[in-house]
């Protein structure tokens, strides 16, 4: 027992490193003004990749509901929730993959076990891959979380709605377990310390409690009571709950809050039968639980302004947006000689200013305007004149820009084209505040739409490692800039 508790902390810990990026799962979370539909929309980047689901929850009059979130560009997904324009909105977020869930628990005000729809839904466990198939009690078809500001939350779910604790009998022999694991993804390999909410009733040996688990042997006497939990049966759903206090703050648990805020969850039933026999009977998917929640407060809402306008003749528009606010246009757009093109911000801090850019390629334009909309129904437009003569720049050339893989770790390949044989070439890295932390200049091979590229090996300007996260890298030909990209790197 105790040897599999500290391979599922090593589990847990592997999976984070390995699929979740330092900025967590979820980035750059913001979200629109009210619609005339009292919708919002809201957005955030995250992991693209095949096998991995990303989904929002958010509060309403009557609890929970969700919404799928859909690929909108790159690593940018979209949600669009039913708005309470007069109240607070809660969101949170849940990331599955095969192996794993990252998921914001649902938060809970009050200090009492929360209703079937208050919990945060984990995953389903499928039916029938209990270990011992004549105890169906013991076959978990669900998992939940929850947290308070005092105290975590953890449901079971099974397909006869109870949770007996021994076989029955005026002797039993055997006794059941329901059992969830906690731990500080970030200390488990410093200690291999697991914590357990453990809902159990053997009499003289063992009772419910908060335990500590160290060691590399299972017995009895390497569980360590270190509190006591709360346990019930709600709307069929057995549920366990700790004080928070008491788990993190014992002497092996390590640092809270952690550099994530997480922590990892595993819901585990076992069947132990005198004098020593311990089977494992059903687990189901761990999780990361990352103790946060995105808050919408309501609003009256403000118009967006819009400055430092800038169109070239070559076709590449930029101006400066912000929003009091700080919401996000639904849309961003540039309509140049009545053709309409996307403006792209190149950070998503709306709290500041943001820049916005547009490439259209509309070499020797008239006339350009610049349309905003944070609601999709109030507009903010400004136009601009193109004053130049045509001879004075030369269109921006055709281009291709890529990079390859994405999300990558820890080398990806950026390569383009253009179809001029212009030397001056440059690939520039920013993060998303805005700093540049790499440049690379690029001699051209000399002949027209033939590919280029450069290997990026996640390092600044000063060749030391960047950090896990979203960057954005720039072609610039001939001193102008002509195409930018987003790339995710992940360690």
């Amino acid at each position: 027992m105790k040897k599999y508790l500290i391979i599922l902390g090593l589990l847990v810990l592997n999976s984070l490193q390995a699929q979740i990026p330092a900025l967590s799962f979820w980035s750059n979370i913001r979200n629109s003004s009210y619609t005339q539909n009292n919708e919002i929309y809201i957005r955030c980047e995250t992991i693209d990749l095949p096998g991995i689901e990303t989904e929002l929850f958010y509060s309403t009059a009557t609890g929970w509901e969700n919404s799928e979130m859909s690929n909108l560009d790159g690593l940018t997904y979209q949600a669009i929730i039913s708005a309470m324009p007069n109240e607070t909105q809660y969101c949170r977020f849940r990331t599955e993959t095969d192996t794993l869930v990252g998921m914001m628990p649902a938060y809970q005000q009050n200090d009492v076990f929360p209703a079937e729809s208050e919990l945060g839904f984990i995953a389903t466990d499928p039916l029938g891959d209990n270990l011992d198939p004549e105890i169906p009690e013991l076959d978990i078809t669900g998992n939940y979380f929850g947290y308070s500001d005092t105290r975590f939350y953890a449901g079971f779910s099974n397909d006869t709605g109870e949770f007996p604790l021994d076989a029955g009998g005026l002797f039993p022999l055997s006794y059941y377990f329901y059992i969830t694991t906690i731990l500080n993804p970030e200390n488990v390999l410093i200690d291999s310390v697991v914590y357990a909410m453990i809902y159990c009733d053997i009499p003289v040996l063992m009772s419910a409690g908060l335990y500590r688990i160290q060691g590399t042997e299972f017995s009895l006497e390497t569980f360590e009571m270190i509190g006591s939990i709360e346990a019930g049966i709600v709307d069929e759903k057995l549920q366990l709950a700790c004080d928070i206090e008491t788990l993190v703050n014992d002497e092996y648990f390590g640092s809270w809050p952690n550099i994530t805020n997480s922590i990892g969850v595993e819901m585990i039933t076992a069947k132990y039968t005198l004098p020593t026999e311990f089977l494992m009977t059903d687990l189901a998917k761990i999780s990361l639980q990352v103790i946060d929640q995105y808050k919408i407060e309501p609003i009256i809402n403000i118009l967006p302004e819009i400055s430092e306008l800038n169109g070239t003749n070559s076709g590449l528009f930029t101006c400066n947006y912000f929003d009091e606010n700080a919401n996000f246009p639904i849309i961003a757009e540039i309509i140049v000689d009545q053709e309409v093109f996307q403006l792209h911000p190149l950070n998503f801090d709306y709290s500041n200013e943001v820049i916005f850019e547009s490439v259209s390629g509309a070499y020797g334009w008239d006339e350009a305007t610049f349309r905003f909309s944070d609601n999709n129904y109030d507009f903010v437009e400004e136009t601009i004149i193109n004053n130049s003569s045509v001879d004075e720049e030369p269109p921006i050339p055709s281009i291709t820009l890529r990079n390859y893989p994405n999300p990558f770790n820890p080398t990806t390949t950026i390569s383009f084209s253009v179809t001029q044989t212009s030397s001056f070439v440059n690939l520039e890295i920013y993060n998303l505040k805005g700093q540049k932390v790499k440049e690379f200049n690029v001699i051209l091979s000399g002949v027209e739409e033939e590919s280029n590229s450069v290997t990026w090996n996640g390092t600044n300007l000063n060749n030391q490692p960047v950090s896990s996260g979203i960057y954005l890298y720039k072609l610039i030909v001939d001193k102008k800039l002509v195409a930018t990209k987003k790339m995710l790197l992940i360690k």
